[in-house]
């Protein structure tokens, strides 16, 4: 595996610390209601299922975690570097359907019916100056479009300094960055509370800033979510906001007293993904980062119905096309949030999970995958969730193997 150059002026690259929790410094619902109460319903049964289904794939096909079976052992995590990023979370107009078309179903589209105003995390120059460019590779933040935000990468020991701004002009909500998978203390969890409604971090005003302090510890390898964790709010339906100015909590806003949707910043778009290695993590020439994601009508009124999405696309040729070549050592970072089950499904391929081989995982809300494979079959597939609600509701896309 390359080793990273340092360079205080990119994301992710050894730079002086910050002191932890400071300011940062400046610079058709019964068909889905139907499956929701089956899976709901058989929860254990769902998570003994995935077994079935091939739980959690290849992920790690060299061990990278804990060798420890003792539940009770304090892990020792070796000095490392800090890693620093800094994080603005954007408004935007957004439309998943661009092209207009469900490719699998051929039913059209209008961007009147599949547009909204989405929020996202990107990643900038030192001081916010500007938006990083896109760095797909294996080591690289991603896309860096927004939705999903950029990938968060450690080594095991390493300090994550994240600096933080809430640039969200549209609806001028408070938000937060909210970390799975690494150690932090209650100044840099991120996790609003209406009975602790002023804890650091958990509410960033808008035009605020905030810095976050997380530690990768052994058992911090492997690929886990990160997105805002706030005050719940309601988005006013189109015709209370027509003609004015963006929405702010006072126009037609719930904050969080007695109402509201939870997570409704990560419904939007808040959310990305957190990439943990060790030394035994097997090097790869392409990493793909796929993020299962429900936006619901009936909390984003302006849908003209349910869309579900992989990294903010929906439908054939709107959601990422991945590229491959024979004999590449392929990598899949996969996540999931919300309250929806997910299966994975990739055609043509199989990968080894615990000994056995799979070509379907079970994903959960803010669960996880990382499939890990050699490419040996060139073709032109499609990859997919299989829960066919979410198939119909846009959640396919391409993989072309050379």
């Amino acid at each position: 595996m390359s080793t990273e150059p340092e360079h205080p002026a990119t994301p992710g690259h050894p730079t002086t610390p910050t002191p932890p929790g400071s300011p940062a410094r400046a610079g058709s619902p019964g068909r889905r209601g139907a499956i929701r109460t089956l899976l709901a319903g058989s929860a254990a049964a769902a998570v003994a299922g995935s077994a079935a289904l091939g739980a959690a794939a290849a992920a790690q096909a060299t061990p990278t975690g804990p060798t420890t079976t003792d539940p009770f052992a304090l892990e020792q995590a070796p000095a490392g570097q800090v890693r620093e990023y800094w994080i603005q979370a954007e408004s935007f107009e957004h439309n998943p359907v661009p092209n207009g078309y469900d490719g699998m179903m051929g039913t059209r589209y209008t961007a009147g019916q599949t547009s909204f105003w989405a929020i996202g995390f990107r990643a900038c120059t030192p001081g916010w100056g500007a938006p990083l460019p896109a760095d797909t590779g294996p080591q690289g933040i991603g896309a860096n479009s927004g939705i999903p935000g950029p990938v968060l990468r450690a080594q095991v020991g390493d300090t994550l300094v994240v600096h933080f701004r809430n640039n969200d002009a549209h609806y001028q909500w408070p938000h937060s960055m909210h970390p799975h998978g690494v150690r932090y203390d209650g100044d840099n969890d991120g996790g609003w509370l209406a009975d602790q409604p002023d804890r650091p971090g958990t509410a960033v005003p808008f035009g605020g800033t905030y810095t976050y302090t997380w530690t990768a510890l052994p058992s911090s390898v492997g690929t886990w979510p990160y997105h805002d964790h706030s005050v719940p709010q309601t988005i006013a339906p189109p015709a209370a906001t027509s003609g004015a100015a963006p929405a702010t909590p006072k126009q037609g806003m719930d904050m969080g007293s007695g109402g509201g949707v939870m997570e409704i910043g990560a419904e939007l778009g808040l959310f990305g993904i957190i990439a943990v290695t060790d030394q035994h993590t097997p090097a790869v020439d392409r990493e793909f980062v796929l993020f299962f994601h429900d936006a619901y009508q009936d909390d984003i009124p302006s849908l003209a119905q349910d869309v579900d999405m992989f990294n903010g696309g929906a439908f054939l040729d709107n959601t990422p096309l991945f590229t491959a070549r024979r004999g590449d050592r392929v990598r899949w970072r996969i996540a999931a949030l919300g309250k929806e089950f997910h299966v994975f499904h990739l055609h043509g391929h199989r990968w080894l999970r615990d000994g056995r081989y799979v070509d379907s995982e079970l994903l959960g809300p803010s669960t996880s995958l990382t499939v890990e494979y050699t490419e040996d079959n060139p073709g032109s597939w499609i990859y997919h969730c299989h829960v066919t609600d979410h198939m119909m509701g846009g959640m396919v896309g391409r993989y072309h193997v050379s």
